[in-house]
């Protein structure tokens, strides 16, 4: 399935922007134009009224995060629940900055932004001999003339057993240059998709995981299979409790990325992290702003 099919549902979306059709694994993005039949959208699962906390008893990090983005944040429409990352108990309501968490769904962008990252990623160190590198050669196979056969200089040329590769791959780099400004807006279409689709979960902090005993439970019972754990800053605890898990990523604010993001199926991110996140990509938002006023 192409990395980009699950994304195309966005695509399908009704007038609200938070009811989404579920993808199907087969549809892929190039499909998305015909008529697919879909099943009903699961039903959001949406905490006990009774465990939902007022705003006089949000815990110390929710309060501190919503003065300290405040400013930004204060008139947007996008909200998330905050919980304890052990027993799922949300702790707070927090507003999301709509530029960050609310791009629109450009695939387009996604595309441009993940070919760039596998091009960078790519070693480049494939390489064959050429006729001037293999070992021997110089003689000339046969006379010139008197044969009867077709002339030729050298037993290293490419049509002979043990000859050179003629225009065989060199060790090269594959990167180039991605704008900046294409590079935060992918990160930022990002992290809105797996917002609209209902996929980003936002915790209080990690750290309650010590081990991977501790993370494995965790995961079994918010049925996180396939998850992103970005946290605000390198997290060791975490990082050693993830690294035999196989669908389990872990990064910092500053090293989370689209392709990462787009590999699984789950983005938890930490509140810090979030309030880093935002202070990153915002700064475009900022610039268009102050050029209107």
């Amino acid at each position: 399935m192409s990395l980009f099919g699950r994304f195309a549902r966005t695509f399908l979306q009704n007038v609200n922007k938070r009811t989404l059709l579920p993808l199907r694994p087969q549809m892929a993005i190039r499909f998305v134009h015909r008529p697919v039949a879909l099943s009903p959208a699961p039903a959001p699962i949406v905490p006990n009224i009774e465990d939902l906390p007022q705003f006089g008893t949000f815990s110390p990090s929710v309060c501190q995060f919503i003065a300290e983005r405040q400013h930004e944040n204060s008139n947007s429409r996008i909200k998330s629940w905050v919980t304890r990352l052990a027993d799922e108990k949300p702790v707070g309501l927090i507003d999301l900055n709509e530029f960050v968490f609310g791009e629109n769904p450009r695939i387009d962008i996604l595309h441009r932004v993940v070919v760039w990252q596998r091009a960078k990623r790519r070693a480049g160190t494939a390489c064959v001999k050429g006729r001037s590198e293999v070992r021997g050669g110089g003689r000339k196979p046969w006379p010139q003339k008197g044969h009867g056969r077709a002339r030729q200089g050298s037993i290293r040329a490419p049509q002979f057993r043990g000859g050179g590769v003629v225009h065989g791959p060199k060790p090269k780099s594959y990167a180039y240059t991605l704008p900046k400004k294409v590079r935060r807006m992918g990160l930022r279409v990002a992290l809105s998709v797996r917002y609209a689709q209902g996929d980003l979960h936002i915790v209080e902090s990690f750290e309650d995981i010590e081990d991977e005993k501790d993370l494995i439970p965790i995961l079994d019972k918010r049925g996180w299979k396939s998850a992103v754990l970005v946290d605000s800053v390198p997290n060791p605890s975490l990082i050693g409790a993830s690294e035999d898990l196989e669908k389990i990523d872990v990064f910092y604010s500053e090293n989370v990325n689209v392709y990462s993001i787009l590999l699984r199926h789950n983005l938890v991110l930490s509140l810090d992290a979030v309030k880093q996140l935002e202070e990153r990509l915002v700064e475009d938002d900022r610039i268009i702003q102050n050029h209107f006023e």
